[in-house]
């Protein structure tokens, strides 16, 4: 099965926003076993949507549109697919008086612009939006899915879990039974393929994609063969012997961030742990209360940015930072040190490091991070010398110091 992705909004295409929605999109579409044919970002305009929505219709079993579903002259989305298909639009009003619901809370009154959010095409099903005053539509067009999502990530994540996913997992049948996945980390992608490359090429049934992140990689492993009896038992082998190889790296088989895997076993061990961050700055305490119920396990951290922070929070002695510096062995083994002092866990994790793009030396380059781990009766620390820009230094560091952490502890 094939799927397309076209992100409308003419702010995409400039240099000061990224779009990301199709990474969420593509995650949670793969796991059913439905590869990514094309994304498109577009500009508001009527020719560049109609273009895009025809290409992929031509070309794909799915179609999931993001944005240009609010109020404004140029969200035209709904228009233009409404067009595109031959549908007249219709004002629903299940949808207006939502809106109009909404924003009487605020003391605003709705006005015709705000009426347009409530234009339906015919035959689409409205999908609601409990977090914005966009709702999304679902149209078939022949044997087509196609979606219409906002493109606020906060509004469009919740949808595409409980709306887009279950839509097509009942209307095209898909299993789960025709995809394997393996999470990794601490690996470098080229090194991953070396090692597995003589394996999943034994399997010309079976795609391998490799989809290399800062710190993680995700290995997808998809049916292509037409004959399905042979499916689930290639993909278990495929799979069980890539996971072989690779050893304690693989975290898990499952679409999981670091931070889950090593939540559920911090849980499992009835540990706890407490973060200090340089470099970083909160990053790791982020990911970790970005899992639910993270409160068992995470005590909270210290963004411990300057000198002074080490040292009156952490203990970091004077003499330490004068003969070492901030960003050094001595440093990082105190500020874990100093984190699980502070807040009484069973771990403590630090991290110091130059993110750059300034800040480097010859002794210290930009890319020098070191990350101490604090457990039991002992304190290691790892010096890292990482590659790439400030923000794939301060991520790879995130996802390498989570990793060491699930690794050694027991």
């Amino acid at each position: 099965m094939r799927a397309e992705i076209i992100a409308v909004g003419s702010e995409l295409l400039s240099f000061s926003r990224t779009e990301t929605n199709s990474l969420y999109i593509a995650s949670k579409l793969n796991p059913l076993g439905i590869k990514i044919a094309r994304k498109f970002v577009v500009g508001d305009s009527e020719q560049e949507i109609r273009e895009a929505l025809q290409i992929a219709l031509k070309a794909s079993e799915i179609v999931v549109i993001t944005g240009g579903l609010g109020p404004t002259n140029d969200d035209i989305t709904r228009e233009v697919v409404a067009d595109c298909l031959g549908r007249e639009l219709h004002e629903s009003k299940e949808i207006l008086e939502l809106l109009e619901r909404r924003y009487s809370r605020f003391g605003i009154r709705l006005t015709s612009n705000n009426r347009k959010q409530a234009d339906v095409p015919e035959g689409a099903e409205i999908l609601p939006n409990p977090h914005g005053t966009a709702p999304g539509l679902f149209l078939t067009e022949g044997e087509a899915l196609i979606f219409l999502l906002p493109g606020p990530p906060r509004e469009l994540y919740p949808m595409v879990e409980n709306q887009v996913v279950p839509r097509i997992q009942k209307v095209k049948a898909t299993s789960q039974r025709l995809m394997r996945l393996l999470k990794v980390a601490g690996e470098a992608e080229s090194r991953v393929d070396a090692r597995i490359e003589s394996i999943y090429k034994e399997y010309p049934l079976i795609e391998t994609t490799i989809l290399s992140s800062p710190g993680v990689i995700s290995l997808y492993f998809v049916w292509n063969g037409v004959d399905q009896s042979e499916a689930a038992t290639q993909l278990d082998e495929l799979q069980g012997r890539v996971a072989g190889a690779l050893g304690q790296s693989v975290y898990s088989d499952a679409e999981m961030s670091l931070a889950e895997a090593l939540g559920a076993k911090l849980t499992a061990l009835s540990k706890t742990i407490s973060v200090a961050e340089s470099c970083t700055g909160g990053m790791i305490g982020s990911m970790l209360t970005e899992v639910p119920g993270s409160s068992v396990y995470f005590e909270g951290g210290v963004i411990s940015y300057s000198n002074a922070v080490k040292s009156r929070l952490l203990d970091v002695e004077s003499g330490v930072l004068e003969e070492h510096g901030a960003v050094s062995e001595p440093c990082a083994r105190a500020m874990a040190l100093g984190v699980r002092r502070l807040l009484g866990t069973d771990i403590g994790l630090s991290v110091t490091g130059v993110a750059g793009p300034g800040g480097g030396s010859e002794e210290k380059p930009v890319g020098t991070v070191f990350i101490g781990l604090a457990h039991g009766g002992d304190c290691e620390v790892r010096k890292l010398h990482l590659p790439g820009s400030r923000d794939a230094i301060r991520l790879r560091t995130c996802n390498l110091a989570l990793d060491w952490v699930r690794r050694v502890i027991e």
